[in-house]
């Protein structure tokens, strides 16, 4: 996308259209304004008709004067204002194109025509007011560039026509009205330059709003990187200890269980030796997996914690409900029935479990996370040195060297060789 955005910055000056994809856009974007802005200023300029009477009076004297205010009030007041209530709300750039060249338009007719009926010394003054009214409204309305071309292009030809057809240009006559006629054209370089710059401004805005969106998917795809890791796409090390941090405060403040659980693969070093560095690594993506879907199904989080080490947490978990969570990892793994190349034939990969569990308020005995870390650590060991493929569950204690037994230790299944 931004390739056709720096085509469009690029672009020659003479060419206004932005590339298709994004003139539909832009014109999607612009097709509607605020009606306000065009409806305050056609009232000032409805007002400055209405005061510019006062000059006619004086014109045209107190009897001739009668034309020019049945033009005024009877004819362009009722086009200036109902151009005016159409504005309402959000008009699309048609509306606001039709109100302003109807009130313009209306307006050259009976300036033109106080000219045709002005004594002579007066008939140049309307000459002149009538280029003014279409370069005012010109230069004030907000008309896109082809917009302006229809507005000033029929300015013109009604100005010409009528000065033409009312016998305000002769031959004797003709400078001042082919002079002051080029100011019809003036709002024409202006909506050129104006569209210009916004066509621009609307490019820069779009270039800015996509790089900022790619910035902030490069930012949240680091953030990811950053917090998984890339072989098994769990949780890291690091991420896994800041929710775990997190979540022991948690249930500090609410006085809530929190479940912990380690697991480390069994014999995974011989499985390395035996069957090399690529084998390892599809087992550890295969029993991730499962560990995952176990945890999860726990409400847990899943978390690579190092090597063949893995991490769980599980909020709102208690004894009996962390030690479950623990038994349906080990057999997810088992189930999977991966062989173990480096054991006897037929012996699949097993796990050995650590579970701990904890509940809020010991944080007031000084239980730290670091003790639940060291309890669910212990009885990992305490799995693996009791025959591995088995839970085993601790309580953890605080500042000791290792923690308190829990009273339910169990195993749970029948050790691998």
């Amino acid at each position: 996308m931004l390739q056709p955005i720096e085509a469009g910055l690029s672009r020659p000056w003479y060419r206004l259209k932005l590339p298709d994809a994004l003139e539909a856009q832009y014109r999607a974007e612009t097709a509607r304004q605020d009606g306000f802005y065009v409806q305050s200023w056609l009232a000032v300029f409805t007002l400055f008709n209405v005061l510019s009477l006062v000059m006619d009076r004086e014109v045209f004297g107190s009897e001739g004067f009668v034309v020019p205010l049945v033009m005024t009030l009877g004819v362009f007041c009722p086009v200036a204002l109902g151009a005016i209530a159409s504005l309402r709300g959000r008009p699309t750039m048609v509306r606001i194109t039709g109100a302003v060249m109807a009130t313009a338009l209306v307006d050259i007719v009976v300036v033109l025509n106080s000219a045709r009926l002005a004594p002579a010394p007066h008939t140049d003054v309307y000459i002149i007011i009538a280029t003014i009214v279409p370069l005012v409204v010109g230069l004030i309305a907000p008309l896109p560039f082809r917009h302006c071309l229809w507005f000033c292009g029929s300015a013109f030809v009604l100005y010409a026509g009528l000065v033409l057809g009312l016998g305000l240009c002769n031959a004797e006559r003709s400078g001042l009205p082919l002079l002051v006629s080029g100011l019809i054209l003036v709002p024409l370089k202006l909506c050129y330059s104006r569209e210009w710059a916004a066509r621009n401004t609307f490019l820069i805005g779009l270039r800015v709003k996509l790089q900022a969106e790619a910035l902030a998917r490069a930012n949240a795809r680091l953030t990811v990187l950053s917090e998984t890791d890339a072989l098994t796409a769990l949780s890291n090390r690091r991420h896994f200890t800041e929710r775990l941090e997190a979540a022991w405060g948690l249930a500090g403040e609410q006085d809530a269980w929190l479940g912990l659980i380690f697991i480390d693969i069994d014999h995974f070093k011989l499985l390395n030796d035996t069957a090399g560095h690529a084998e390892g690594d599809r087992c550890l993506v295969a029993v991730s997996a499962a560990f995952q879907a176990a945890v999860e199904a726990h409400g847990g989080l899943a978390a690579r914690y190092g090597g063949e080490e893995f991490a769980a947490l599980l909020p709102g978990a208690e004894p009996a409900t962390a030690r479950m969570a623990g038994e349906a990892v080990r057999a997810a793994i088992a189930d999977l029935a991966l062989r173990h190349p480096g054991l006897s034939a037929g012996m699949p990969v097993t796990v050995s479990v650590g579970v701990t569990a904890a509940r809020g308020r010991m944080r007031d005995f000084g239980i730290e996370v670091s003790d639940l870390l060291r309890a669910a650590d212990f009885a990992l060991y305490a799995a693996k040195n009791e025959g591995r493929n088995r839970v085993e569950t601790f309580m953890p204690a605080a500042n000791a060297n290792r923690p308190v037994a829990g009273t339910d230790r169990a195993h749970t299944a029948a050790p691998s060789a």
